[in-house]
């Protein structure tokens, strides 16, 4: 068996709001599982690979059980989830307008955030495939230690670092620490993406991107309906965004990260015009169903959208006659 990506971070509980829209709106609020190193993992694993989670739950807490369980349903690698106490499960509700969604955080203390170094998987770490992570550990102690940690052992062992930040309103809140553990794992990484909205919370601009991650095989700005652009040490581009019947946004980045490490687990972290498109497309196709986990596609949904783009959007043959030359 390969070896798998190790996510790092938060599984939770999104709580979305129907219909989207400010909270004053929403009538009933759906649960849905949730978190960002959850979602990558999940989505490597419809990608076809391997995936572990490593982080923390809840020992008494009523969706514990509930989120470990779907974990191992999907495929992946629990044995390194950490059970602590007290704690509690991390609630995401999810309000705004479609394609503006917004999360406010509940949970004191949040699970997640009680990961301590010493509950790493060193020999894990130094044997995966990839090593994917967010900020959101980064706004507390002791999971920032831990993330840090996790990021120096997989460096050390030449373990590709993926980083989101895909930071949020907590953490401009953890202060100057988190700001500088964001940093320290960009200089890190081996694929770093951030959206044009990181780009402002984060303080930076586009020009930033270099000096942020002078070790990347790729950097990517994903700007939404906008699309991407995306740059390697080869190259450098724009991939537009697919056009799908959206329903609700949530997890989408996410589902785009987790098929830029597949493809990158595929090519050696060596990647091509193609392999962006790819992961254009799963990201796309997250957005046609509801939740972050239940919309994320297969390498078949992926496969069977990619053909039906392409033949739609085939050079329709013209069976007129023209004048010579024209």
């Amino acid at each position: 068996m390969n070896a798998p990506v190790l996510c790092l971070g938060e599984i939770l509980i999104d709580l979305i709001g129907h219909p989207p829209g400010p909270a004053t709106a929403v009538e009933r609020f759906v649960p849905r599982v949730g978190g960002a190193p959850a979602n990558v993992a999940v989505g490597l694993v419809r990608l076809g690979v391997p995936s572990a989670f490593v982080g923390a739950l809840a020992t008494d807490d009523p969706f514990a059980p509930m989120l470990l369980d779907r974990l191992a349903t999907e495929g992946v690698d629990t044995r390194w989830v950490t059970r602590v106490s007290p704690a509690q499960t991390r609630l995401a509700v999810v309000t705004g307008p479609a394609g503006q969604r917004g999360f406010t955080f509940y949970g004191h203390p949040p699970a997640d955030s009680l990961l301590r170094p010493d509950d790493l998987p060193a020999a894990a770490i130094a044997g995966a495939a990839a090593l994917y992570l967010g900020a959101l550990p980064l706004t507390a102690e002791p999971s920032r230690s831990a993330a840090l940690r996790a990021v120096d052992l997989a460096v050390a062992a030449g373990v590709p670092v993926c980083f989101d930040p895909n930071p949020r309103a907590q953490f401009l809140a953890a202060g100057p620490a988190a700001r500088e553990a964001c940093w320290q794992i960009a200089r890190a990484a081996t694929v770093l993406k951030l959206s044009a909205d990181d780009l402002t919370i984060l303080g930076i601009t586009t020009d930033d991107l270099l000096d942020l991650a002078p070790q990347a095989r790729l950097r990517v700005l994903s700007r939404g309906a906008a699309g991407c652009d995306y740059w390697t040490p080869e190259m450098g581009g724009h991939q537009p965004a697919f056009t799908v019947q959206t329903v609700d946004e949530t997890g989408a980045g996410d589902a785009f990260m987790a098929a830029l490490i597949a493809r990158g687990v595929e090519t050696g972290f060596r990647y091509s015009p193609d392999d962006i498109a790819f992961a254009a497309a799963v990201g796309a196709l997250a957005t046609t169903r509801h939740g972050a986990i239940d919309a994320l596609p297969t390498t078949a949904d992926v496969a069977a959208f990619l053909a039906r783009t392409a033949r739609d959007h085939a050079p329709r043959q013209d069976c007129g006659t023209h004048p010579a030359g024209s």
